[in-house]
């Protein structure tokens, strides 16, 4: 139980270390962690606000909510690639679970995660939007959504001990990852038979209950539920197993 406590306490020091680092010596510090995602979101929103019109209802929300949800994924997981990595130092020098710097990542992100929809919640609430009760549910989806990132974390923090240019085949995946799912444009804008094969990814469901249960008072699809908790668990496994498998070598590896 003691070492469980340590173990919790040396987690939240890193992820702690870990967020004042990531913008240490910038002028604006971690004020960056707002302005990167509104920047972004404000690019993007011209685009297709502006220029090219898209029709759909209090779009500067569903632009923004999308943005944040994904970023965290693409901050959390490249984070957690280099857990590794980035704490060779420590590894090299003292024994502790390897499994501490991974979750360490994920913290750490969600800490960005958490600040940033603070921000998505002063524009809700300057939009005039009710709010709905549904809006509850976030809480469910974002848990489900840590846990994804987590479990890809582990899988990629291991591999890249052995493969480093996994690092670059996965900016390249998210990169397409982020056009190919529903954050810009709407789900509608794809023909109805093609859809299928965008919710096997379950980023595709993630973002659209979220946008589902705060910006339209709905509950989500009950076997789309099933689908996204069910393959984040199957990955969180894979994670897991592969990690226990792989990370004892860390400390040879780097």
């Amino acid at each position: 139980m003691k070492n469980s406590q340590n173990y919790f306490e040396l987690v939240m020091r890193l992820a702690l270390t870990d967020f004042k680092m990531r913008y240490q010596g910038s002028v604006l510090g971690f004020v960056w962690t707002l302005l990167k995602p509104l920047l972004q979101f404000l690019v993007l929103y011209m685009v297709f606000s502006v220029f090219i019109r898209l029709n759909v209802p209090n779009y500067q929300l569903y632009l923004l909510l999308g943005i944040m949800i994904w970023n965290y994924f693409s901050e959390g997981t490249n984070s957690g690639l280099y857990a590794l990595l980035n704490k060779s130092n420590i590894i090299k020098k003292v024994y502790f679970p390897r499994i501490v710097v991974v979750f360490a990542s994920s913290v750490h992100t969600l800490i960005t995660l958490s600040l940033n929809l603070l921000i998505f919640l002063a524009f809700f609430l300057l939009s005039g939007k009710p709010i709905h009760l549904t809006a509850l549910l976030l809480l469910v989806d974002l848990a489900v959504l840590y846990f994804l990132v987590l479990g890809i974390s582990l899988c990629l923090s291991v591999i890249f001990l052995k493969f480093r240019d996994i690092n670059q085949i996965w900016e390249v995946f998210l990169n397409a990852a982020f056009y190919l799912s529903p954050i810009i444009y709407p789900l509608e804008f794809i023909p109805a038979k093609y859809r299928f094969f965008l919710f096997l990814n379950p980023m595709t469901g993630l973002i659209q209950y979220a946008r589902l249960t705060v910006l339209e008072g709905k509950i989500p699809n009950f076997s789309g539920v099933i689908y996204v908790v069910g393959s984040t668990i199957v990955i969180l496994i894979l994670g897991l197993f592969l990690f226990t498998r792989f990370s004892h070598k860390a400390a040879e590896e780097l």
